[in-house]
């Protein structure tokens, strides 16, 4: 997909050195928006629909993906393919809504439950973007945990006009999270109120005992978290 200058410098420099081709967002194949759909470009044009999956910038994952699938051999990939794709396309953890499961079950009703597992500066501003588009119908809350290898900050700040506040809990079982308390600590620093739970049980009870209003809760920051909610939930 797209990538800042610095970051395609070093991918094309890196592909000289190995002779390897490449196939670039913006100067080999683009894509753009259109009322009905989108239309993805290289070398000629194909309209097709918008992708099911939820956000803007799964036009540009679509875009990225199609064209990997241009470079394969062996396969015939027709449009009516690529269309069936983008509207049947399933993946866990993006932008996900959970419908039922014993976490659903802890919420009163007409609340909402998401998950998704992005966990670097440029997830957190696509999905802040998706939420400042689609979910301003009622409150934001977030439930995040985050491996002390991201930039949580950079994350958990483009939530911080957007969300009510947030639970903190620490990833069980993984050593490298942050505690519960460091990830509160982080999000406060980034202007994002936030309180450390136990687990996410716990930062859902709490949410839900607080909330006068029907609120939409959002569990994000680690795949290694999404995975485990997935779990839990089933």
């Amino acid at each position: 997909g797209p990538q800042p200058p610095e970051a395609a410098a070093a991918i094309d420099a890196y592909a000289a050195r190995i002779g390897a081709p490449t196939f670039r967002f913006g100067r080999s194949f683009s894509v753009e928006t259109t009322p009905g759909g989108m239309v993805y470009s290289a070398g000629g044009r194909v309209m097709l629909p918008r992708p099911v999956l939820p956000g803007a910038h799964q036009i540009d994952n679509a875009a990225t993906a199609i064209a990997a699938l241009e470079r394969l051999k062996g396969f015939t990939i027709t449009e009516m393919d690529l269309a069936n794709g983008l509207i049947n396309a399933e993946w866990p953890a993006r932008m996900q809504r959970l419908k039922t499961g014993p976490l659903v079950d802890l919420l009163p009703d007409d609340w909402e439950l998401w998950l998704d597992g992005g966990h670097n500066a440029a997830a957190g501003e696509a999905i802040a973007a998706h939420a400042a588009e689609h979910w301003t119908d009622r409150p934001l809350w977030l439930v995040t945990g985050m491996l002390n290898n991201k930039q949580a900050g950079r994350f958990l700040a483009a939530f911080k006009n957007l969300a009510a506040g947030a639970r903190t809990v620490t990833i069980p079982g993984e050593p490298a999270s942050y505690t519960a308390d460091e990830t509160a600590a982080i999000a406060t620093g980034a202007g994002l109120p936030a309180d450390p739970a136990e687990d996410v049980d716990s930062a859902i009870r709490a949410i839900a005992e607080n909330t006068k209003t029907p609120a939409r809760i959002l569990i994000c920051g680690s795949l290694y978290l999404a995975g485990r909610v997935l779990s839990e939930n089933e």
